[in-house]
């Protein structure tokens, strides 16, 4: 009974890890494909980006604070 549990488990083992190769070759093939339909960002989008600012940083990013500010908590 023994062998026949081993013999089990390793068939068991055998199908998880094909399963597991099958799931990731579809799942590349899928990542290949949608790389390859990528489209272009189209001209209206392109259009609604660079009209909204994009914000680099915030205007008191770089400002230390004073040791009284540090003290108080402030």
């Amino acid at each position: 009974m023994a062998k026949n549990k081993l013999q089990k488990k390793k068939e068991r083992e055998k199908r998880v890890a094909k399963k597991k190769v099958a799931e990731k070759a579809a799942r590349q093939a899928l990542e290949k494909t949608t790389q390859e339909s990528k489209k272009q960002i189209p001209q209206r989008s392109q259009l609604m980006r660079s009209a909204v600012p994009k914000a680099e940083t915030p205007a008191n990013a770089g400002k230390k604070s004073t040791f009284t500010q540090r003290r108080t908590g402030g």
